[in-house]
């Protein structure tokens, strides 16, 4: 990891350093911190808890979110990844695979990997990235037990529930999904008076591990640990009572292949949670294999009847929201565009927000003297992209066909799946960010200067109406009085 400091000379005169306020210390809380701190900023970050209950599941971070971390300087080995090299569609009953995509050139196409990741990996490297005392920028400073009361984002102020107020340049609010269910748990969202449209997903979520020592010490199938992401379901079983299509697992290993993930899907009338969420409760293998589990090929089900961390996941569908900040607060991650797991992008989206946010105010830009101006950018590079993603999760529940790699197989394929709208691997991994703010920045300066062009033509039509000789030269009011 680089050592250099906070100390380089800024090239550009208009930047300021920003005192940067962030509620929630989750991925996308500490990816914004890191963006924000090389970006040159005091970061705080207030956590509602500790760090010890981190949702153990594996986490997908394909080449538009790996580039981030590596420009970050993010010390990714420590995240003990595992390099994907494929997807693989299985048959429900008997595990016989139907179809199958390589990622064996994924790199030379897209020029990063595509990792797996376990949570609490990932989480913890993030932070020690965030707080590192080594690399660009000051260390963030995190501050846990303090769970967020009311945000005045005109003035920049966060009021907590144990007294303590705190003013900040920028505030972000990275504290989850929550907020549309339980306004108590997470409330920056409605600080900004963002209202959520949501409903009760058709499909809700429990989600496992299997510890390799396991898997090799009983003599379970040991292709659960290749360095892949393999699905069983998601497509309509056959007959009148076939098998739902939202019977669905998704396996996967991480933490350096020590322990194969799993995220069991099913119709959410046959569970028993109801909160949004994932719930830090552990619930019986009976639970999972409920219904059209008692189908499923028998060597998934003797995975799952020997895994641990048995926690549910409730879905909930969320419409796109109308606004992502106001004043000088904004959202990012789950608080701003909550989706649907089914196109592995949560934590690619969640991190493409916080680098949206550490290019825009960055010394590149003025930005950090007109906040505002800076979340209004942000929201117009960063919205249309997120909701896009956002139903596309949403159809890929219905469709497994609609997932990104399967609507990519051949390059004929991804021309026809990207005339039809649907994601491709290639839309997701080729978009350049840099590019793209710069452009709209560009953009925003002329129009903004054409505006003071047409102001000033109009004040020179006034003035010169009373015999004042005025003309307009590159830009600025050129006159000479007509005595």
């Amino acid at each position: 990891m680089s050592s250099a400091t906070s100390t380089t000379p800024n090239p550009n005169p208009d930047f300021k350093q920003l005192q940067v306020a962030i509620i929630g210390g989750g991925l996308g809380g500490l990816s914004a911190a890191i963006a924000l701190r090389r970006a040159g900023h005091l970061v705080n970050i207030y956590e509602r808890r500790n760090f010890n209950v981190e949702v153990g599941a594996s986490i997908s971070c394909a080449a538009n979110g790996t580039r981030w971390l590596r420009e970050w300087d993010v010390d990714i080995p420590d995240m003990k990844p595992v390099v994907l090299m494929k997807l693989v569609m299985r048959e429900w009953t008997t595990g016989q695979i139907l179809n199958e995509y390589s990622l064996e050139n994924y790199v030379e196409e897209w020029g990063d990997y595509c990792y797996m990741f376990h949570r609490q990996d990932m989480h913890a490297t993030l932070l020690k990235t965030a707080i590192s005392t080594e690399g660009v920028g000051t260390p963030a400073k995190v501050v846990i037990d303090h769970i967020c009361e009311s945000v005045d984002p005109d003035n920049g102020i966060v009021t907590f529930k144990n007294g303590v107020t705190v003013h900040a340049d920028l505030i972000i609010g990275a504290d989850g999904i929550r907020a549309s269910i339980t306004p108590s748990q997470s409330i920056v969202r409605g600080q900004i008076s963002v209202r959520p449209d949501a409903k009760s997903a058709p499909q809700t979520c429990y989600r496992c591990n299997v510890r390799r020592e396991d898997i090799d010490r009983l003599g379970l199938v040991k292709y659960s640990y290749d360095p892949a992401i393999q699905f069983w379901g998601g497509i309509q079983g056959p007959g009148v009572d076939g098998r739902s299509k939202f019977y669905k697992i998704v396996m996967t290993p991480c933490s350096g292949g020590e322990i194969v993930s799993f995220y069991c899907f099913m119709p959410t009338e046959l569970t028993k949670h109801h909160q949004e969420g994932f719930v830090f409760e552990q619930v019986p293998v009976s639970e999972i294999l409920a219904g059209k589990y008692s189908e499923l090929d028998p060597d998934c089900v003797d995975l799952l009847k020997n895994s641990v961390d048995r926690m549910s996941w409730r879905l909930y569908l969320h419409q796109p929201y109308s606004h992502w900040f106001k004043g000088n607060t904004c959202i990012l991650g789950d608080a701003a565009h909550p989706m649907m797991p089914h196109q592995s992008q949560g934590a690619c989206q969640a991190i493409e927000d916080a680098a949206a946010l550490g290019i825009i105010f960055s010394n590149k830009y003025k930005f950090t003297r007109d906040v505002a101006a800076g979340l209004e950018l942000y929201q117009a590079i960063r919205k249309p992209r997120a909701t896009r993603v956002q139903a596309a999760s949403a159809r890929a529940m219905e469709n497994l066909n609609e997932r990104i790699g399967f609507t990519s197989l051949t390059p004929h394929d991804a021309t026809l799946a990207a005339a039809e709208g649907k994601l491709t691997v290639n839309e997701m991994n080729t978009y350049d960010m840099h590019g793209h703010i710069a452009a709209s920045v560009k953009a925003l300066y002329k129009d903004q200067t054409e505006n003071q062009l047409m102001d000033k033509a109009v004040c020179v039509e006034r003035l010169n109406s009373v015999g004042l000789g005025i003309s307009i030269e590159q830009g600025s009011l050129q006159y000479s009085a007509k005595l």
